[in-house]
């Protein structure tokens, strides 16, 4: 089984990603964890099945920065992608969470899901993660996404927030606690294994 996890910063995406494999007892790649590692270690070193849950990083006014070189130099991002992707291709019963896999991974038998939440919903999350005020998270979060977009498209051609043909499952988290995101994606997932 090789789950992927795709969404908006602040949607679940990592608190899911960590109930589904405890359940279903499968390796963790957090993309944007690796992302943060390839530009202080060497690429060879990182073993994408050994990354951690975000914890607000990107948010901050060095993952601020970092998403300006990012505009300027891609690099980083098309080895991330190289890496997620090889990763795929060779291994199975993994779960990944990146935002660029659900356009460019093919496999056989992948299950691709989509969280969102409005984005007043997401900052007041990842504020309350981060113990943060959220209004200025909002901002940070939405300059963080623009980055994101503008690299994806520019890389990939992926409109990404907009275009959902990838996803298997498509879920607002908007009035869901965290039991109910996992409940309901994990009784899809039971649904689409079965068919």
């Amino acid at each position: 089984m090789i789950l992927i996890i795709c969404g908006l910063p602040g949607s679940g995406k990592s608190t899911l990603v960590e109930k589904l494999a405890a359940k279903y007892k499968l390796k963790t790649v957090f993309a944007s964890s690796i992302l943060k590692d390839l530009k202080d270690k060497n690429a060879d070193r990182i073993d994408v099945t050994k990354t951690k849950k975000g914890e607000g990083w990107w948010e901050s006014a060095a993952g601020k920065k970092y998403n300006q070189e990012r505009l300027k130099d891609m690099k980083l991002d098309k080895l991330l992608d190289k890496k997620l992707l090889e990763t795929i291709r060779k291994q199975d019963n993994l779960i990944v969470d990146s935002r660029t896999m659900p356009w460019l991974a093919k496999k056989k038998g992948l299950i691709k899901v989509w969280i969102d939440a409005s984005p007043t919903a997401r900052a007041k999350r990842a504020a309350g993660r981060d113990k943060k005020n959220w209004k200025p998270l909002l901002k940070q979060m939405k300059e963080r996404l623009e980055t994101d977009k503008k690299i994806y498209k520019k890389l990939y051609g992926i409109d990404f927030g907009r275009d959902f043909n990838p996803f298997d499952v498509v879920l607002n988290t908007d009035k869901l606690g965290e039991d109910e995101v996992f409940k309901e994606v994990d009784k899809r997932i039971q649904k689409l294994i079965r068919n």
